[in-house]
């Protein structure tokens, strides 16, 4: 990928201000800029500066961001051009309304099954499934969780990680909500073995084998779980990621029987 060279106007935000207005951290602006997609401006005293240019750049990046779209794909669409700014605002005016949609469908499906459960009636399945799907098991990217990411991650295993995760998210998706049929069992049952070796696979393809990342990751978890704001954020409980752990050494311990 091509480093941006052109220069643009200056503002007098720092790494710090401009981190803190688009609700990121100053080390994932370091990651955007080793990529190549952002090009800060230096003040007089070696200070990066971020002009109109890069604040519209940096808006269009965390846009693509939340629709999967990886660092590597983001870089190729910006040097095909100056992002188109005014287009990048009706996508995200649509994703707005369409998650406003669904939010409002979400709240009209619980009302109702409020208002059945205090007649004395029951919630068919056909609702219930419906209000499963209202609310799916993922990671929200708060700025806490951000921070402890970019605390516990090099920019490298950074740069891993925004590239491979919204690559496999359906598959950890649905794994997750096949974990939720199994955590009140046991762990090393057929069912849960084959989960875990599923989950052994997908964190295989998210490290590369990679030891350092592996071990990045068990710390991430477990930090996030040692604060109770950060683990809200996250998308499995203690119970189930412990679960999850031991499913996956039955599996371990299950192939090295064979």
């Amino acid at each position: 990928m091509t480093r941006i060279k052109r220069p643009s106007a200056q503002f007098p935000d720092g790494a710090a201000d401009v981190a803190r207005r688009f609700g990121i951290t100053i080390k994932t602006l370091r990651l955007y800029e080793s990529a190549g997609l952002l090009a800060p401006v230096r003040d007089a005293h070696g200070w990066r500066t971020y002009g109109q240019a890069e604040c519209e750049r940096l808006h269009v990046i965390l846009l693509l961001r939340r629709f999967g779209l990886t660092i590597a794909r983001i870089g190729a669409l910006l040097d095909e051009g100056a992002p188109d700014v005014a287009a990048v605002l009706d996508l995200q005016e649509q994703a707005l309304i369409d998650q406003r949609n669904r939010v409002e469908d979400s709240l009209i499906l619980i009302a109702h099954a409020r208002r059945k459960l205090r007649a004395g009636g029951t919630i068919d399945a056909a609702a219930l499934a419906d209000l499963a799907r209202a609310e799916p098991l993922r990671l929200r990217w708060t700025p806490a969780l951000e921070a402890l990411g970019a605390r516990v991650f090099t920019p490298a295993q950074q740069r891993r990680l925004a590239d491979v995760a919204p690559t496999i998210a359906a598959e950890w998706a649905e794994l997750y909500a096949e974990l939720d049929t199994l955590v009140d069992g046991a762990p090393d049952t057929p069912q849960a073995r084959a989960l875990g070796a599923r989950a052994a696979a997908l964190i295989a393809r998210m490290t590369g084998d990679d030891g350092g990342l592996h071990a990045a990751l068990t710390q991430f978890w477990q930090d996030g779980f040692a604060d109770p704001a950060l683990a809200a954020s996250l998308p499995l409980d203690r119970r189930r990621w412990l679960f999850l752990g031991e499913a996956m050494a039955a599996h371990a311990r299950d192939g090295d029987s064979k």
